[in-house]
């Protein structure tokens, strides 16, 4: 009987011998589709978040047309900072506004109390979950939240300025008050994990889009310590998986997660990493690769990747970071031909 998608994803990442790695893409369900594109004319991005067929079915569009091995659930990142009572606007230049920030004790007050409430407000995504479990009985699924640290960036600056100074401002004049709105947040993050656990799904994902705004050696000080929280409690029920963007070239302070998987960037060969650290790896083909490429140069860029790391075991075949908007789509059919018939 031909392996399923959710056995060979169980195999690949406990570390068994496979002919292949499973394969699924960050933002594979998104403004690269044009079913997705058909979506958007008749609903807002946080309608399709908020109304569980709707997430669902933003979900399975690239299942459908890929057959990828996994699936990860339609939403976003600062659902938990909603849920917290931080309500976000899409901004008409781009990007996103929250409609009231944090910037004091009585902030991080009001945001501490709402913390056994996140999941409440987020039935939705659980729900959403739910059906899709219903739906893809023998796919792997990937349950997610944000870092607290880039929660932490979006709430404290207010929208998505670079180098998010006033995060920075605050940790450096008020540690105390930092430490406060962390631990909250990843209290928040772990109750929202174990809410998403409890649908079954195979894999967990922090995304720690922030992670490079720490400067050398604070990472963990900063980000990774909160992150290693979630992972202690996702261990055991899911594969835990971190993607902490521009911190490949400071894996020993990223690494200290201690998860099971870590998602890494386009800098570094994964076989070179794997020498290094006894990790599973997600990665690591450049999403330009889709954007720019030919369909045969994105298939050669594939199998390099693979012939890589066939020896390791361990690997979870996915893109570097987010797959763009301007993605070819022959050319993610050529990247997953190459992976299944590898």
């Amino acid at each position: 009987m031909k392996q399923t998608s959710r056995e060979l994803f169980k195999d690949a990442t406990s570390g068994k011998k496979t002919n292949r790695p499973p394969v699924w893409l960050m933002r594979q369900a998104g403004r690269f589709l044009p079913e997705y594109r058909e979506l958007k004319k008749t609903h807002t991005f946080t309608q399709i978040v908020q109304t569980p067929d709707l997430a669902v079915e933003a979900t399975l569009q690239p299942i459908r047309r890929f057959d990828f091995d996994c699936a990860i659930i339609f939403s976003d990142i600062l659902v938990v900072a909603e849920a917290l009572g931080f309500e976000y606007e899409f901004k008409d230049t781009g990007g996103i506004r929250l409609l009231k920030t944090v910037s004091n004790e009585k902030d991080v007050i009001e945001l501490t109390a709402r913390v056994n409430d996140v999941c409440q407000h987020l039935q939705y995504v659980k729900e959403a979950l739910q059906i899709l479990r219903n739906e893809l009985p023998h796919k792997a699924i990937y349950g997610f939240c944000g870092a607290p640290w880039t929660l932490a960036c979006y709430l404290v600056q207010g929208e998505n300025i670079q180098g998010f100074p006033k995060l920075l401002q605050l940790q450096q004049s008020n540690p105390v008050l930092f430490e406060k709105m962390m631990n909250a947040l990843t209290q928040a993050s772990i109750n929202y994990a174990n809410m998403q656990l409890q649908t079954q799904i195979d894999a967990f994902q922090v995304f720690d889009s922030h992670a490079g705004l720490t400067s050398l050696n604070s990472y963990n000080e900063l980000s990774g310590k909160w992150i290693a929280k979630i992972v202690e409690e996702i261990k055991g029920k899911a594969v835990s998986v971190v993607f902490a963007n521009e911190m490949s070239g400071r894996l020993a302070e990223a690494t200290k997660t201690n998860a099971d998987f870590y998602s890494l960037d386009a800098t570094k060969k994964l076989s070179e990493v794997r020498n290094q650290y006894n990790i599973g790896l997600q990665g690591n083909l450049p999403p330009e690769i889709l954007s720019n490429s030919t369909a045969q140069q994105t298939a050669l860029r594939t199998k390099e990747i693979i012939d890589d790391m066939k020896d390791f075991g361990r690997h979870i075949f996915n893109l570097a970071h987010g797959i763009k908007p301007d993605a070819k789509l022959e050319n993610v059919e050529a990247m997953c031909q190459t992976i299944r018939g590898y």
